[in-house]
């Protein structure tokens, strides 16, 4: 399990990471997409459906390029989505 301190270093990472893509095969909308949601900069702001979203553009970016860049951003979002899904457990 990550701490909240982790997922801040995780969401700081993601929001640098995505500063550098560019279109094709993500469109300028799927990119201002990632940057709002991070941009948000606290894991409680973030939903795990935005988590999802985000999850769903780079996997295909990773998938369709091949690119290190978006397989790190894959795991770091993923990471975060599961720090959300277990922390809503518990609050249960």
């Amino acid at each position: 399990m990550i701490t909240q301190g982790e997922t801040s270093f995780l969401i700081r990472e993601v929001m640098r990471m995505s500063q550098a893509i560019r279109s094709n095969p993500i469109s300028k909308e799927e990119a201002e997409f990632i940057r709002a949601v991070f941009a948000k900069g606290d894991i409680d702001k973030i939903t795990v459906e935005e988590l999802e979203k985000v999850a769903e553009i780079v996997k295909r970016w990773w998938y369709e390029e091949g690119s290190e860049l978006a397989y790190k951003m894959f795991l770091y979002v993923w990471m975060l989505r599961a720090y959300k899904l277990f922390s809503q457990q518990e609050k249960r």
